[in-house]
């Protein structure tokens, strides 16, 4: 079965081309959502339980901010040189060739995005958990089916958001907008609440424990907390003067979370006593408990429970953006490249991504997802960080277009950090990291036989949608546009 149109090789661009909606508010209100939620309420513990000690825990996500920093300013350029949707795909493909490009879209429908889904409609629903004392998540849904309540819940959560992201992305960005307000908000007031409250132990901050892991896993882990940064870039066939907007949106939305995430774990710290630290998923309320009773700790639970909905809910509109791509370039269904009537959203591919989040949260299985994502996530992001380079070569970045401070150093840090992580990942959690390269292994094999067999056929298309050959150059200043209206 062919994997190109069903009609021929092409389809109007009138349909096939994304609506420029997107500003900068929308933008960065898709990156501070995909980054503050499941991550941040649910990663700490492992941290410090990892790491054995406060101050090592905060150096971890120290460490992680500065990487996702670096990240960022390195997606701001090949964003602004390549301003459409897609992400890694995008980049991927022009700069290394199809193969890779193929294969980020591979771990990003199976790993980056329909697994990172279903551990954040997990963690939501762990957290929904504690709003109604009286329900157990654990109790089976069906005697015999061996699905719980939780998980049912949490498939449940996911497809319903691929049904609302599905009418376009005006709501879609209304949506992100709404709670991104509602996150930082109650976020900044758990902080400064918790910390007046006087109910904690600022020497928490320097306590030490036994170690359970180690340092860089726990960066794995934390990448997981961070992966996001990049979210603007996936959605950048449909913003608005993306030359100007992609960059600020990166990198303004990746330091707000940043600064957030350092508060919220010196909040922890100070409110969990060191014996009391445990590899627990809702640890936030654990800390709410500590400082406000349950009572308080129960309101906190809602608000994370609707921060995590809204990390879910950019995952679910910024994912189905690559397959988009990747069908417009024959790599993937036809179908995917297929836009609603109304709302010009790529409803197929939304649907078929969160079909397959929706199955992986029925296992509940969280901590082992969290490193099989982050595993992934820092691959593919350090391929993406390494392309600037490449582009590098063809020329300096036109007037108008984002320059990478501090190159070639800025991005030879964060790659650095990518290899030591995943040593170590596979030296001391060999089975998550082993199984996302055997998942990057299965996408070659995939890719191998469908180019023999003429499932994929890669056809790109320039920045202006026309299609060129894939012999051709892949980035050259000369035909990239930094501000497409």
């Amino acid at each position: 079965m062919s994997l190109s149109s069903g009609n021929g090789t092409t389809e109007s661009n009138n349909r096939r081309s994304l609506k420029r909606d997107l500003g900068l508010l929308g933008a960065g209100a898709f990156v501070v959502t995909n980054m503050i939620g499941t991550g941040i309420f649910t990663v700490p513990a492992f941290v410090r339980a990892s790491t054995g000690g406060g101050l090592s825990s905060l150096s971890v996500w120290a460490a992680g901010a500065f990487l996702a920093l670096c990240g960022a300013f390195c997606y701001a350029e090949l964003a602004t040189r390549m301003p459409r949707a897609g992400g890694e795909y995008f980049f991927l493909a022009r700069v290394y060739g199809p193969l890779w490009g193929f294969l980020s879209g591979w771990v990003s429908f199976l790993v980056g995005f329909s697994a990172a889904s279903a551990a954040a409609a997990i963690g939501a629903s762990a957290y929904a958990a504690r709003v109604f004392p009286g329900w157990n998540p654990d109790a089976p849904m069906l005697q015999g089916v061996g699905v719980s309540q939780g998980a049912a819940l949490a498939a449940a959560l996911v497809l319903s958001l691929g049904l609302f992201h599905s009418l376009g992305i005006r709501p879609g960005s209304t949506l992100q907008g709404l709670l991104a307000s509602v996150t930082l908000g109650s976020v900044f007031v758990f902080i400064f609440a918790g910390l007046g409250s006087g109910r904690g132990d600022w020497g928490g901050l320097i306590a030490t424990s036994d170690t359970t892991g180690s340092w860089w896993v726990a960066l794995i882990q934390v990448s997981f907390a961070y992966s996001g940064w990049n979210a603007a870039s996936y959605l950048a066939g449909e913003v608005k003067q993306p030359g100007r907007t992609l960059p600020r949106a990166l990198l303004g939305g990746t330091l707000v979370v940043a600064l957030t995430y350092l508060a919220i774990n010196v909040l922890f710290l100070f409110a969990i006593p060191v014996n009391s630290w445990q590899r627990e998923i809702a640890v936030a309320q654990q800390a709410a408990v500590l400082l406000f009773g349950d009572s308080g700790a129960q309101m906190l639970s809602i608000l994370i429970t609707i921060t995590i909905v809204g990390s879910l809910s950019a995952m679910t509109a910024a994912g189905p953006r690559v397959y988009f791509a990747m069908a417009q370039d024959r790599l993937a269904p036809a179908l995917f490249a297929r836009l609603g009537p109304r709302g010009g959203a790529p409803a197929l591919a939304i649907m078929a991504q969160s079909t397959v989040a929706a199955t992986m949260a029925l296992t509940g299985a969280f901590e082992t997802l969290l490193i099989y994502v982050g595993s992934v996530l820092l691959l593919f992001n350090g391929l993406a960080v390494a392309a600037v380079f490449v582009v590098r070569r063809s020329g300096p970045p036109a007037p108008g277009e984002f320059r990478v401070p501090g190159f070639p150093v800025t991005p030879i840090l964060f790659l650095a950090a990518v290899v030591l992580a995943w040593g170590y990942g596979l030296l001391m959690s060999p089975q998550p990291t082993g199984a996302a390269l055997l998942t990057v292994i299965g996408g070659m094999i995939v890719y191998r036989i469908g180019s023999k067999r003429g499932w994929l056929t890669y056809t790109p298309e320039d920045i202006e949608g026309k299609e060129v050959a894939p012999s051709g150059p892949r980035v050259t200043p000369s035909t990239q546009t930094s501000d497409v209206e």
